[in-house]
């Protein structure tokens, strides 16, 4: 128990028992005392006289404290009871004793008073300007303080701002813990890793977790979370979970988290703890329901709030704000980005952006990547095709698109697992459930993954001339034969095949040497089965028609 967490104790116990805050003369006397000074050295350190504390303030202190912890309380004698005191209580905690700390209001202020100063919350993050986000900032504060939910998950895409909603929603709710701990995962901490660190900040003296066996840490923390009204924020990336697998999947070492989170949701205690992730756990997602002490928020962009972006970066043309907004789905590191390009490329003119017709990606290239990375081979591949589809379709026209047998159980799983990581959205639309893209910023994405991964093939295939790197233009089908409406064909031309055939023109540099490479493909496509072939043969044909001519005149079949 060190000087800070005393003030902050006697702060609390006053307030709990009288309804007043500590003066700054009795913090600055209590810690002169708890230090062992005499009230000269402690007038030296301090704009106070000597006679007003030694004859006013100090006689009022200690006999408001006699009165409040029922002992006889005096300069000389405090940190002795306050010690005594203090030690009794937490044996009490280990022990699990509840009699013992029944007797004094001293023990039972104590037992709801933090027992770590509310600075050290560990890896907060500070909070810039904070944008609209008014109905979820509500939601999450009912949640928490209202109805005292045992587990709350914050999840979203990367750059939609659940991190800075969740440090906002802690910023105004903090008063109604006793401890507020904020713990970072991104170096991917082992639970007992995790639980021992947490422990650090909650004792400073010694270890408050002592059990070695993973399942009894895990006990002995909810039995904390029982004892004290937490609020413990584990802000949590995709690095926790397997990657090339759907989600849900923990990495090896790591399946520990989930059986952690299924106790937290199903195990009576006082606090709160809240999940921040890119994909919402299993277990909570099986857990959580409206009446339930376990939720969860997908946060989507932000509305016209992200109006504000743009007035603190001083754009022009307000008038096309709504439509760049769209364009990026409200995504705030999206719109903080662009409008940064805008203010710096085109004067701030968003309208001159937005003729350019092109997407920004920046850092959220990056946070793609990363997600991108942990998606099953199935999943990349819908995301696929739905880039390439330019609209919602259904399930049973996606399986129609997949050139690969595919269970309609398969499919389901990937699918649910691509909403729980807020990369699709869903939509019903009369009697049919439809799927797309939720932002067009990770659709172009998609779309540049494929452009890429198909130059990548054609390029190994010019080195060892193996028919069997070819993949993408195996499974995929860039430009849809059975497309009916011109227009979403001729989007696929220009948003797929035109920018592959540019790719190819950069990495070959002679359009000769590219139709040589394209036109052996296709011989060594002669005689191979039909599902090895897949859509190559017509993918090859239109790359070497877009060679020659310019296809908005070309009909495909």
């Amino acid at each position: 128990m060190n000087v800070e967490e005393v003030i902050k104790t006697i702060d609390h116990i006053l307030l709990t028992n009288t309804g007043q805050h500590l003066k700054d003369v009795e913090s600055v006397i209590l810690r002169g005392a708890w230090q062992a000074k005499t009230y000269e050295q402690i007038a030296d350190t301090c704009d106070y006289s000597l006679g007003y504390i030694k004859q006013v303030a100090a006689p009022k202190l200690w006999k408001l404290l006699s009165e409040v912890l029922g002992e006889d309380i005096s300069k000389t004698n405090f940190r002795f009871i306050l010690e005594r005191l203090w030690e009794e209580l937490l044996e009490s905690i280990r022990y699990s004793s509840a009699s013992s700390i029944n007797q004094t209001a001293f023990r039972e202020s104590l037992s709801e008073t933090p027992v770590k100063n509310s600075e050290n919350w560990g890896e907060i993050p500070e909070i810039g300007v904070f944008y609209g986000r008014t109905q979820e900032l509500a939601t999450l504060k009912e949640w928490l303080v209202n109805q005292h939910c045992r587990l709350v998950a914050v999840v979203g895409m990367g750059g939609v701002g659940k991190t800075t909603l969740a440090a906002k929603c802690v910023q105004q709710i903090q008063t109604e813990f006793d401890l507020i701990i904020w713990r970072d995962l991104r170096q991917d901490p082992l639970l007992s890793q995790l639980l021992t660190e947490i422990s650090r900040l909650i004792e400073s003296q010694q270890s408050y977790l002592i059990a070695q066996d993973i399942d009894a840490q895990i006990t002995e923390f909810i039995n904390f979370l029982r004892q004290y009204r937490c609020l413990v924020i584990l802000d949590a990336t995709t690095n926790l979970q397997q990657s090339s697998h759907t989600a849900g999947h923990y990495r090896e070492g790591f399946e520990i988290y989930g059986k952690f989170l299924k106790r937290l949701g199903q195990e009576y205690h006082r606090s709160s703890v809240m999940w921040i992730g890119r994909e919402k756990p299993k277990e909570i997602a099986l857990m959580a329901g409206e009446n339930c002490p376990v939720r969860s928020l997908s946060l989507q962009g932000l509305d016209s709030s992200a109006k504000e972006i743009f007035q603190k970066k001083k754009l022009l043309d307000p008038d096309t704000w709504d439509d760049l907004i769209q364009l990026y789905r409200g995504n705030p590191l999206a719109l903080k980005i662009v409008a940064n390009t805008i203010q710096e490329l085109f004067g701030g003119k968003v309208s001159a952006f937005l003729k350019q017709e092109t997407i920004v990606f920046g850092e959220l290239n990056d946070i793609l990547d990363e997600q991108f990375e942990y998606l099953s081979d199935l999943e990349q591949e819908i995301l696929y095709w739905l880039a390439i589809e330019c609209q919602p379709i259904s399930l049973s026209q996606l399986r129609g698109d997949i050139v690969a047998p595919v269970t309609q159980a398969e499919l389901m799983e990937a699918i649910e697992s691509l909403l729980r990581r807020s990369l699709i959205e869903r939509n019903v639309v009369e009697e049919d459930v439809l799927f797309s893209l939720q932002q067009p910023v990770v659709s172009q994405y998609v779309i540049n993954q494929i452009c890429e991964r198909v130059c990548q093939e054609i390029r190994e295939f010019s080195r060892h001339q193996k028919i069997e790197t070819i993949e993408v233009l195996r499974i995929l089908s860039l430009v849809q034969q059975k497309q009916k409406d011109a227009v979403i064909q001729e989007m696929q031309v220009r948003l797929v095949l035109k920018p592959i055939k540019n790719q190819l023109y950069k990495i070959f540099k002679d359009e000769s040497l590219i139709e040589s490479y394209l036109t052996k493909i296709l011989s060594l496509l002669q005689g191979k089965t039909p599902l090895f072939v897949g859509y190559a043969k017509s993918n090859v044909n239109n790359l070497l028609l877009e060679l020659k001519s310019d296809l908005s005149n070309i009909s495909y079949r």
